[in-house]
């Protein structure tokens, strides 16, 4: 029994020993492998932003993951409803009591949410945007001073990963405001689309947008079918518009007078600009477009004006001055002023001084209702291709910034 006992106990210490051993052995190959660094996990960054020239044929050519991109477009400007229902075609809905007006679309895999209105505030836009397009007003200091408060309360939104600024610029081009915004001087916008011939603009960073149609005054989205093309105008021509103090306007009023055109042309002249329209001065304005195959454009405080694209719309041949407003607007170029239109070859008829208004009156008067016609429907058609145009480079900047070299991508 003292045998077995001695035995025992020998067995039992060499375990405990071996055990002891296997411990230590163990201990040793964690802190071994603790002590080696530890490979990370490779991640694509969430957000990658590389400046490039928008090219939009190298863009077509990509295709998105299912239902992957939303940007957001956020009006307070009315040149945003110029951009969702003439350039997108998209539509909108009334949401409380008129407060906002909201739509929706997909245009190449991107889902766009549309808000627009009194209604659209910092605290009542989704909060959890990722990439939105902020459409903004720059013409004055008080609006200004508005967009600066929206571009501020950008960062505050925590999952805000792109912006865009869509500007409806000063019209001397003094936007030099929104520099410190951009991504390049270490702000928080990818790019901006701007109005008028900024020197800013520069395909890369900056783009121009155009003007387009009044939609703070109610002018509708004319559909090219819509437009009676076939129909004999009762006018040549028609102006109806703000005689500005010590402009132009009132020099084409005089030759109209002097030269006894007031049977050939609508002239409908006042002296003080009207922000707003009633549905009686709009209907007349569109009817004066309509029954004219010619609608003078006289500088106002600028070049570019909302009655270009509204008579290309119903088919009338807008006779433009060819003048560079004062202001930082380009001057060099030789394409300027309307350096977005001449570069897409609008038909428009410049005219550097009114007093050549009669020949060019006396010249469309001996064209044929034939030839008539099918010049309505040119610049139907033009001005058409013209928006389709402006509607792929939108969506083209927006890609190429927002998304491109981001992980959506593939």
């Amino acid at each position: 029994m003292r045998l077995f006992w001695r035995y025992f106990s020998i067995i039992f210490a060499i375990v405990y020993i071996l055990l002891c051993v296997l411990s230590i052995y163990s201990y040793y190959l964690r802190k071994n492998a603790s002590s080696e660094p530890v490979k990370e996990p490779q991640y694509l960054p969430p957000f990658v932003h590389k400046q490039k020239k928008w090219n939009y044929s190298r863009l077509i050519n990509h295709k998105f993951k299912s239902n992957c991109c939303t940007v957001e477009i956020w009006g307070k400007a009315s040149i945003g409803v110029y951009l969702w229902k003439h350039i997108l075609n998209g539509e909108t809905e009334k949401l409380q009591g008129g407060l906002v007006y909201y739509g929706n679309k997909t245009i190449d895999d991107i889902l766009f949410h549309f808000r627009f209105g009194p209604g659209i505030i910092q605290s009542t836009v989704p909060s959890d945007v990722e990439f939105v397009v902020l459409v903004l007003n720059g013409r004055s200091k008080d609006k200004i001073a508005i967009s600066k408060v929206w571009l501020d309360y950008l960062p505050l939104y925590k999952k805000l990963r792109g912006a865009i600024v869509l500007l409806l610029g000063d019209e001397r081009c003094d936007n030099n405001w929104l520099l410190p915004y951009m991504k390049s001087r270490g702000g928080i916008l990818n790019a901006a689309f701007m109005v008028y011939d900024s020197t800013l603009v520069d395909n890369i960073e900056f783009y121009q947008w155009p003007l387009g149609v009044a939609a703070y005054r109610k002018f509708p989205h004319v559909l090219p079918e819509q437009v009676d093309t076939t129909s004999s105008r009762s006018h040549v021509c028609n102006f109806l518009g703000t005689l500005y103090e010590n402009s132009s306007r009132h020099v084409l009023m005089s030759v109209i007078r002097t030269w006894g055109l007031e049977e050939d042309c609508i002239v409908l002249g006042r002296m003080k600009w009207q922000p707003l329209e009633t549905r009686e001065t709009l209907e007349t304005y569109i009817k004066a477009l309509l029954n004219s195959d010619l609608t003078l454009s006289p500088v106002g405080m600028n070049t570019e004006c909302y009655r270009i694209y509204e008579a290309m719309s119903l088919g009338s041949v807008p006779v433009v001055e060819e003048v560079v407003t004062p202001g930082h607007c380009d001057h060099n170029a030789f394409n300027s002023p309307l350096r977005l239109l001449k570069e897409y070859g609008a038909p428009v008829y410049y005219i550097k001084d009114w007093r050549g208004l009669p020949t060019l009156i006396q010249h469309d008067a001996q064209l044929t209702l034939e030839e008539k016609i099918e010049r309505r429907i040119s610049v139907i058609q033009w001005y058409k291709g013209f928006k389709d145009t402006m509607k792929r480079k939108f969506v083209g900047v927006v890609k190429n910034n927002f998304f491109i070299d981001g992980p959506l991508f593939t």
